[in-house]
């Protein structure tokens, strides 16, 4: 529900596949959530009978957005990563000289005013993942375009 609906945060959605399969999943949701709210369930139960039109003007938009943030990102001076099926980019930082993702990313936040995500907390060895950092472009045009003005400012070489 959180990426085909913009409903992050929610933590409502289904896993459908064999038990066997499935176990996993049912075993982490036991210690991570008790019950979802049902005002939650009846909107989800709502959303998932929109139309064929919302899903292509959800497409539509998402590809407008990503190639804003795309663009933006490699005219700042980015290497970008191809990304399709979500709405992450992902891009390596290190022309920009800072020591990890980690210290990127604070500077992003403090000195930019732009929020990333360090890619090394996705990894067993986060060493393997110190040269990346992860953008989205699930939010408005005015919002990404902002974002990507402040990095040219502030990163641009």
């Amino acid at each position: 529900m959180g990426k085909t609906f913009s409903l992050t945060g929610w933590k409502i959605g289904w896993a459908i596949a064999p038990p066997h399969l499935t176990w996993g999943v049912r075993q982490a949701h036991a210690f991570l959530t008790f019950a979802t709210s049902n005002p939650m369930q009846w909107a989800a139960a709502v959303a998932l009978r929109a139309p064929d039109s919302y899903y292509t003007e959800l497409k539509r938009d998402y590809m407008a957005k990503r190639a804003i943030l795309v663009e933006g990102l490699k005219a700042v001076g980015f290497k970008v990563f191809p990304s399709t099926g979500t709405y992450f980019v992902v891009v390596d930082h290190t022309p920009f000289g800072h020591e990890n993702d980690v210290a990127f990313c604070e500077y992003l936040v403090k000195e930019v005013g732009v929020v990333a995500i360090p890619t090394s907390v996705f990894y067993l060895n986060p060493e393997d993942g110190k040269n990346l950092v992860r953008f989205t472009f699930c939010k408005d045009e005015g919002t990404l375009r902002a974002a990507v003005e402040r990095m040219k400012e502030k990163l641009r070489k």
